[in-house]
Formats: C-alpha cells, sequence, structure tokens
C-alpha cells in the first residue's frame, strides 16, 4: 500500500520565524498599531489575515495597507533568514525514494510559499502544495486543504505532520494519523492538548512511523 504524508510548513520542515518577525516589524514600524503587540508572542503558523487582524484589532481599517506592505517586503525576500530544519532534506528524499507521495498543506500564502520551496531546494519533492491564496482572496482551512489533497491524490489513509494544535486536530479530523513535531513554534504542553497519535523531536524520526527504514 502506498504511504501518503501531507506536512505543515513553517515549524515543520522550515524555520522562517526570524524572517517574518523581522518583515512585520518593518510593517508595524510604519503603519502604527494603536496597542503595540508583543511580536515575540504572535502566532506566525497563522494566517496574514489572521495575524493583522490580531495586531489591529482597534484600527481594522490598517489591515489592507499593513497586508500589501507586508506581501511586498517578505514575497521579494531572498529568504537568507529561513532555514530548513536540521535531517528534513534528507528524509524527505528518502520517503520519496521508498515510493511515498508527499505534500504541503499550509498556511503560508502561496507566492513565499513556492518561492521558498523553489530556493531551498526541495519543491520536487511534493506531489500537491495546498497555500493560501492560491486564488485571490481564497483562505482555504488546514482541514479544508487536507480533504482537497486526498481527494485529488485518491487516498483515505494517510498521515499528517505539524507543530500546531490546528495541524494536529485537522488531521484528526480527517482521520489521518498524525505526528506532532515539538521543535517548532507551538507550547509542547499546548500542542499534547490536540491528541497527536505520535510526538516527535527530530524530523527523522518520522520514518519509524510511516514504516520507512533510515
Amino acid at each position: 500500500m502506498k504511504t501518503h504524508v501531507i506536512f505543515d510548513l513553517d515549524g515543520t520542515l522550515i524555520d522562517s520565524k526570524a524572517e517574518i518577525l523581522a518583515t512585520y516589524l518593518k510593517v508595524f514600524e510604519v503603519i502604527k498599531p494603536e496597542n503595540p503587540p508583543d511580536v515575540k508572542r504572535l502566532n506566525y503558523g497563522s494566517t496574514i489575515n489572521d495575524l493583522l487582524g490580531t495586531v489591529y484589532k482597534t484600527d481594522p481599517d490598517k489591515i489592507p495597507e499593513a497586508k500589501k506592505m507586508f506581501a511586498s517586503i517578505y514575497d521579494n525576500s531572498d529568504y537568507t533568514d529561513t532555514t530548513i530544519y536540521e535531517g528534513v532534506t534528507e528524509t524527505l528524499r528518502l520517503l520519496k525514494n521508498s515510493g511515498a507521495t508527499l505534500h504541503i498543506a499550509t498556511n503560508k500564502r502561496w507566492l513565499p510559499t513556492k518561492r521558498i520551496l523553489e530556493i531551498k531546494g526541495i519543491s520536487d519533492f511534493f506531489d500537491q502544495i495546498m497555500a493560501n491564496e492560491m486564488q485571490p482572496g481564497i483562505t482555504p482551512t488546514k482541514k479544508e486543504m487536507i480533504a482537497m489533497i486526498k481527494e485529488n491524490a485518491g487516498f483515505e489513509k494517510g498521515f499528517m505532520v505539524g507543530d500546531s494544535m490546528t495541524d494536529i486536530i485537522a488531521g484528526n479530523d480527517e482521520k489521518l494519523v498524525t505526528i506532532a513535531v515539538t521543535y517548532g513554534y507551538e507550547n509542547e504542553k499546548v500542542l499534547l492538548t490536540a491528541n497527536p497519535r505520535f510526538i516527535i523531536d527530530r524530523f527523522e524520526r518520522i520514518c519509524t512511523f510511516v514504516g520507512i527504514e533510515n
């Protein structure tokens, strides 16, 4: 039976927090929120709409301009401050060479997702990439992304790997075997309340659970 694995992106395959943080700081310096946020406590795995909605809660009219500025800066980055987690490239290659089909479901917008995967040299590992705003203004939930991937690839059983409660809850709802990574952005104790089937602290340990020898 073919193995199907769906991955989250930020906090699971790549660490983009420093670059995202730096970009938001530039935005907040120009388009000042009424109540300056504690940027270290923002959820960088959420959608840009959700994050900006939190920051500009008292002045939502600033959100479109802030989003446009963020996209202008971030989408044209060379992503030197975004890194692939240790063991990810080698493990993806092993999974792919073993016959697994690999997919991504991410809250990140489509354009930076595509550019980062290409720049980091891992785009060819994935059969499907589901991201926000693949079509302008359309922001599917993580559960909807997973459902679309399953339908397009024609499978029911598989794995969902992620670092957030949203990843694990969506994976459980879609009847996938969920694997939580503890090195990402979510607090580990909070992550465990989503009831992942398995927990790993290093990416390469995924092989143990998907039946691939490493």
